[in-house]
């Protein structure tokens, strides 16, 4: 499980502390080892399925800069795809916005 302190700054830096606080405890720990195995995603590259990116301007879970970070670094491996942008972070719109995060997968499946 991640230290508080690195889980707030890191996934819900926009919540309030009491809510991240509710979060941490009710947050499930993921294995770590599926983060570092390799894939192979050739099959998936040569899909002609449109595909569509959700960026939140906030999500600090990636470090930024060049090279880092969720969009462009990791969003441009897509080839064409759809930019649908927001305003949040890795986890707290998911619990105290669910409307707003179901809008923007509407917005990225609209075709």
């Amino acid at each position: 499980m991640l230290p508080f302190p690195l889980f707030r700054d890191s996934f819900v830096n926009t919540a309030t502390f009491e809510e991240a606080k509710r979060m941490y405890v009710d947050v499930t720990p993921e294995p770590a080892k599926p983060l570092f195995e390799k894939l192979n995603l050739k099959a998936f590259y040569e899909l002609p399925t449109p595909k569509s990116y959700v960026y939140f301007y906030q999500d600090n879970a990636l470090p930024q800069g060049d090279g880092y970070g969720w969009h462009p670094a990791m969003s441009s491996r897509l080839g064409q795809f759809r930019l649908i942008v927001g305003d949040g972070d890795h986890f707290t719109d998911t619990r105290n916005r669910p409307a707003m995060i179901a809008q923007k997968f509407y917005e990225a499946g609209r075709d």
